[in-house]
């Protein structure tokens, strides 16, 4: 939470005026500027760094001028605050597997009655926002930190929304998956722009509102600033990946399921 520096005036030319501080993985690779601090010659307790989000294993305090000038310098103690006691390790496991059985049964339970009847997929929209919404909301109002959040979240994508799209993606013994179903009388019933609102245009929309959705909350993507609020954020990837692991990623993931979908049913039109 915390970490100062104390010092004293009545050092002179032997106290710090210019400070930085840095970390790394290990003492070979300390090459992250954390922060830089002046200090002043009235200065009794510098803080160095504060409510850091990141742990690093080697944290290094480099005195880069003293003040008048001096060669050598004098630091009369460091203080740690550390972070505070959080019952989250012991919660996590209680709360995630509680989650996952949750999500789990409805899943099975959604799955099962679009396999009777493709219409219901329609409905997959308002019960699984109102779900992730509900995490959601338990997460900002319970939950420690951002981590806690994201172990939550990835729960529900593997126990809510991976099943469902994996569901809706696989085809029927017809070779007809409900999604692609779905794209197809999506395609059927578009309507020109000039006509008032229909019956089509509200089947249009919910279709559409659908599908982004299942993109929105996909962990394989980028997370655009709109779709926040339709959902957790459910343990995605950041930074320093190459094209190629994206790529896989991609297609391990349910975009894939759905992409693939969307190109058979644009393929059967143009056909």
């Amino acid at each position: 939470r915390e970490m100062s520096m104390l010092v004293a005036s009545e050092d002179s030319s032997y106290m710090p005026a210019r400070v930085v501080v840095l970390g790394g993985e290990s003492p070979a690779t300390i090459r992250t500027e954390l922060n830089a601090v002046t200090v002043l010659p009235s200065d009794s307790r510098v803080i160095l760094l504060e409510n850091m989000t990141r742990f690093w294993p080697v944290v290094q305090i480099r005195v880069k001028r003293c003040q008048q000038g001096g060669i050598d310098t004098r630091v009369r103690g460091i203080e740690v605050l550390g972070p505070k006691p959080t019952f989250w390790p012991i919660f996590k496991e209680h709360l995630c597997r509680r989650t996952f059985l949750s999500c789990t049964a409805r899943a099975h339970a959604w799955c099962q009655e679009i396999c009777r009847d493709r219409g219901r997929l329609l409905q997959l929209f308002g019960r699984l926002n109102r779900a992730l919404r509900h995490e959601q909301g338990f997460a900002d109002r319970f939950l420690p930190d951002d981590e806690a959040a994201r172990a939550l979240g990835r729960t529900c994508w593997e126990a809510l929304v991976n099943p469902l799209v994996q569901s809706i993606t696989s085809p029927d013994p017809h070779g007809v998956s409900p999604l692609s179903w779905l794209l197809s009388e999506y395609l059927e019933r578009q309507e020109p722009p000039s006509r008032p609102v229909s019956r089509g245009a509200v089947f249009g929309s919910r279709v559409r509102r659908l599908t982004q959705l299942l993109v929105h909350v996909d962990p394989g993507v980028p997370e655009p600033e709109e779709a926040r609020a339709a959902g957790l954020s459910l343990g995605r990837r950041e930074g320093g990946e190459e094209q190629g692991g994206a790529i896989q990623s991609c297609k391990s993931s349910g975009l894939w399921g759905i992409s693939q979908c969307w190109r058979g049913v644009v393929q059967q039109q143009v056909e």
